[in-house]
Order: structure tokens, then C-alpha cells, then sequence
């Protein structure tokens, strides 16, 4: 493991460099390279088998917030100036995915880095602040689309049309760097330092915040581009009910809202 290149390579040491790749088997399109079944099970640095975590839920996650703060400003410039009922329903909708962001971002401040700071070695802790300064640009960026959908939807007029779209592509911008940096140096780290009741804990705090009339929407967005096997595996600590209801009618409360929102449900 270095400071600059954050991943560790097992192949000189790999007693499974001639595996084959098995149903349990799954390429990360992301990272160009196959997620086997044997890499859950490495030794860890005191000689005991430790099981790496899971974590594609995080992805999921990502992927759905990443795409509607991608489509958030053509919502708005979509938009004609002085059409009030559209504005507010799209001010509405901005207002929905800044705080399922901010509830994110709050949950892996509690709960994500204070855990690998105490875990990891401290060549990694640069990482750690660099996502940690991201968060407070990401906030900074929270606060202005706030302040500019506000004055749109009360005001309607082009130029806060355009003011507020352009906040909007910032703070996309800086997502999408800031998603790049977690996925590819500290979802690694996460997944060899986490049991799997510490990562479910992020999960369970993130549902935890949100209003349970919300939950099918959310769902819905996850679901739209989620892997089943990540989404289902999301679900099963879920009572029976929501269980087996939610990836019915997420999806459906999902395509209305982007009917309404985006022009189309399959954005």
C-alpha cells in the first residue's frame, strides 16, 4: 500500500491466481476488473480470516444521486419563465435530493471515516481529509442551490432560472469528483476494515432519517439503475411487509416523479 496509489496488490502472493470466475463472480464495470467470491476471504494482519464487506449498496446509492443532480439543471432551464405550479414542483424535487445528499454526507461523518481513521494506516488519512474538505464544498454548494431554488420557486423569472441551474452543474461537478475519490480509494479501505453489522449501520441510520412516506420513492431511485442482487440485499433487513411491497411499487413512484420532473419516466 502507498500514500499516492491507495490499493494493495495481491497478485504475487495470490494462492488463487488460476481461479475461475463462477456465478458468485461479478465484473465492476467501474474498475475494469472481476470481484471474485475467494477475495472475501483474506487473511488480515493478526493471521484471522477476515471477510471483506460488501459494498455495492454504496454504489447504488451513488449512482442515483449522481444521476438526478446530473438531470436537476436541464429540470430547471426546462422550465418557462413565469410557470409557477412547474417550478415549484421541480423546487420541490431539489429540495428532496439536497437533503437525501446532506442526510448521506451526515451519516458517513458519524459513522465512515471516524472508523477508518482508527483502522487504517495513516498514510491513508491524507484520503480521508481530502473527502472530508469535499463534504464542506459539497455543503457550501448544498446551501446556494438551496438559496437560488428558493428565490426560483417564489420568483420564477429566466435569469433565476439560469442563476440556479448553473449552482445546480457546480454542485454536480463536485459530486462527481467527490463519488470518483470515495469509490476508488475508500470504499476499498471500507471493505477490508468494516464488519457487517458496523457497514448495515450506515444503511439502517440513512432509512432511519428519512420519513417513512419517502422510503418507496427513494427505493424507486436506487432501483432504477441498482444491480437486484445489491437491492434485494438492501431490503432483507427490512420487515416482511416492505420487503415484499417495495420493489413493486418503488419503481412506479420512481417513473411518476420523473414524468413530472424530468418529462419522461425513463430519464
Amino acid at each position: 500500500m502507498t500514500e499516492n496509489n491507495i490499493t494493495t496488490d495481491h497478485r504475487a502472493t495470490d494462492p488463487f491466481a488460476s481461479h475461475r470466475h463462477s456465478h458468485t463472480c461479478w465484473w465492476n464495470h467501474e474498475t475494469g476488473r472481476w470481484v471474485c467470491s475467494h477475495e472475501r476471504f483474506r487473511p488480515d494482519p493478526v493471521g484471522t480470516d477476515q471477510p471483506l464487506v460488501d459494498t455495492r449498496d454504496m454504489l447504488v446509492v451513488h449512482t442515483a444521486m449522481l444521476r438526478e443532480f446530473r438531470l436537476a439543471p436541464d429540470a430547471v432551464t426546462r422550465t418557462s419563465s413565469g410557470h409557477r405550479r412547474q417550478a415549484g414542483r421541480v423546487a420541490r424535487h431539489i429540495d428532496f435530493i439536497c437533503e437525501l445528499l446532506h442526510h448521506h454526507h451526515a451519516g458517513e461523518d458519524e459513522l465512515l471515516w471516524p472508523k477508518l481513521r482508527e483502522r487504517t494506516p495513516r498514510a491513508t488519512h491524507r484520503v480521508i481529509d481530502d473527502v472530508e474538505s469535499q463534504h464542506h464544498q459539497i455543503d457550501a454548494g448544498l446551501h446556494a442551490v438551496s438559496a437560488a431554488t428558493s428565490t426560483w420557486a417564489t420568483e420564477p423569472s429566466a435569469a433565476h432560472r439560469d442563476h440556479l441551474a448553473a449552482s445546480l452543474t457546480s454542485l454536480h461537478a463536485l459530486l462527481a469528483d467527490h463519488l470518483d475519490l470515495e469509490e476508488r480509494a475508500l470504499l476499498p479501505l471500507a471493505a477490508a476494515t468494516f464488519r457487517d453489522d458496523e457497514w448495515h449501520a450506515l444503511g439502517e441510520a440513512a432509512v432511519a432519517s428519512l420519513p417513512k412516506s419517502l422510503l418507496p420513492l427513494v427505493f424507486g431511485m436506487f432501483a432504477y439503475e441498482g444491480d437486484d442482487a445489491v437491492l434485494r440485499d438492501m431490503l432483507s433487513s427490512a420487515p416482511a411487509v416492505p420487503r415484499a411491497v417495495l420493489p413493486h411499487i418503488a419503481p412506479r413512484v420512481y417513473a411518476r416523479r420523473a414524468r413530472r420532473i424530468h418529462g419522461t419516466s425513463r430519464p
